[in-house]
């Protein structure tokens, strides 16, 4: 956990930097496109290298908090954006960092607990996938055994398998072509077919089930693509990745548990 707290604040101190150019600017609007990428920089190395190893650690709330400054920071890099509006994300950014150092902190030195074997949640949830999408129900079995495996050096496996048993599952309930059929299906920028947004967006649907009570599923299949591929993205961006296999590994349980919650609702178990 030292390299999450030390990249922390080696990325608090930037902020800081940033932050101080940005108030010496003569204008009320920042123009300067150099300071622009700076502030474009800060939101990126969040991603890449700090943002998988909050929610590892526990710290999923001030992940979230803290994805939707930087992300900020990068929209507003995108154009000639106000002062006083970077202003706003670098506060908040201050105001929650000492809370971030602290939490992690606390956790330096502490074993990871794993969650050894199949739980009796996870085997209703592999009997029924055996009945539905048997693949699947491989993929979600190997995860959790890979999970339990003290002996790995790398858990991108398991965050490969448990994507995959989410995928085919949602690709089963809701084929691509059925989506992308339904009223109000628009294919978002940049993506060959529907996401998993939209897949559960259309199970939901499908069910009769109301727009508003869909929010949190919705957003739990946005989050899993998501710390999927930040798992990824900072995996490869690390100089020692057996230093960092214990934040892994936890980050790992994190995306089985968003898939095993967001699995009992769609499957309805």
């Amino acid at each position: 956990m030292s390299d999450t707290v030390d990249d922390w604040r080696a990325l608090i101190s930037e902020a800081s930097k940033v932050q101080k150019k940005i108030n010496r600017v003569p204008n009320a609007r920042v123009k300067s496109i150099p300071l622009r990428e700076e502030a474009r920089g800060l939101g990126q190395s969040f991603f890449q290298n700090l943002h998988l190893g909050l929610i590892g650690a526990g710290l999923e709330e001030e992940a979230q908090l803290l994805s939707d400054e930087f992300e900020t920071l990068i929209r507003l890099a995108e154009a000639e954006s106000a002062k006083s509006k970077y202003a706003a994300a670098f506060r908040v950014l201050r105001e929650i960092s000492p809370d971030v150092v602290a939490k992690l902190e606390r956790d330096r030195g502490r074993s990871v607990k794993v969650e050894v074997g199949i739980t009796n949640e996870d085997q209703r949830i592999i009997e029924t996938l055996e009945g539905l999408v048997p693949s699947a129900a491989l993929s979600f079995r190997q995860a959790v055994a890979d999970l339990a495996d003290d002996d790995r050096v790398s858990f991108r496996g398991p965050a490969l398998e448990l994507r995959e048993a989410f995928r085919e599952t949602l690709d089963h309930l809701a084929p691509d072509a059925d989506v992308e059929a339904s009223d109000g299906y628009k294919r978002e920028p940049d993506r060959k077919g529907p996401t998993m947004k939209q897949k559960v967006r259309f199970i939901r649907k499908a069910r009769g089930e109301s727009k508003s009570s869909g929010v949190v599923p919705e957003q739990t299949a946005l989050t899993i693509d998501e710390l999927v591929g930040s798992l990824f993205r900072a995996v490869y961006d690390r100089s020692s990745v057996a230093a960092h296999v214990g934040t892994e590994r936890k980050a790992v349980l994190q995306i089985k548990r968003y898939i095993v919650a967001i699995l009992h609702e769609i499957l309805e178990i």
